[in-house]
């Protein structure tokens, strides 16, 4: 078996085991359309700061908060290497404010999740989030599988969320992926109200982008640009939080 072939089968084997049949798939319809269609769904989440469960980790997490005013070169090594981000995206994120806290099992860096403040950032396909005043966002958590099942999610979660709440904002928003049931866990166990949900469908060939909102206006939380968004080989959009 060649080393890309092994590669391919963890990355099934993972997504068997944490996903289960349905939603694994449901991603492997979603791949196979890919060259011509894509699409997603998300839940959208709303945490009130002055209501934060505690945690659930199962082993002793050690969370760090990174901004732009430490010295970042650790927190970025363990970033990129962590959820494959180039360094200079990593550091991009930093330069534009954002926080992120990594958690740390046993001194090693097992997992992390990014703060933003900035209104207007990506979701996907050209669909922008809208931040109001006291509002910041939680995005692209990730967990190493070998520490997944085990609420390291929590740990980083709510560590951000006091990052928030120190600094005086009153909510985070999240997406969560609709097909992504470990992390919907995390919003079921903290109880946290869902305000909408939203799909996306990209149609390649004509570079066409429908949108639909589920209980909520869409323009109450997102943007579209008015231009035509433009697939690139490149693009990827993760399942995780």
């Amino acid at each position: 078996m060649t080393e890309q072939s092994s590669k391919r089968w963890e990355s099934v084997s993972e997504a068997l085991r944490w996903r289960g049949l349905v939603f694994s798939s449901l991603l492997a319809v979603r791949r196979l359309c890919r060259p011509v269609m894509y699409w997603h769904a998300w839940h959208i989440f709303q945490t009130d700061l002055q209501r934060m469960p505690a945690p659930y980790a199962k082993e002793k997490v050690e969370v760090r908060i990174f901004t732009a005013r430490e010295n970042l070169e650790q927190a970025i090594a363990h970033i990129s290497s962590l959820g494959q981000i180039p360094k200079t995206e990593v550091k991009s994120r930093f330069d534009r404010g954002d926080a992120a806290a990594v958690a740390y099992v046993h001194n090693e860096p097992a997992g992390f999740m990014w703060l933003t403040f900035t209104d207007g950032a990506d979701l996907a396909l050209g669909v922008t989030w809208i931040l109001r005043e006291g509002e910041a966002l939680r995005y692209g958590s990730f967990v190493l599988p070998k520490w997944r099942g085990l609420g390291i999610h929590s740990a980083v979660n709510r560590a951000l969320n006091e990052y928030a709440r120190d600094r005086g904002l009153t909510r985070t928003l999240a997406s969560i992926s609709a097909v992504n049931p470990q992390s919907l866990n995390l919003a079921k166990h903290a109880r946290n109200p869902k305000i909408m949900t939203l799909i996306v469908v990209h149609i390649r060939g004509v570079s066409w982008t429908y949108t639909k909102a589920i209980d909520a206006p869409f323009s109450s939380r997102f943007s579209r640009s008015t231009k035509k968004y433009v697939w690139r080989k490149t693009d990827s959009i993760s399942d995780e939080l």
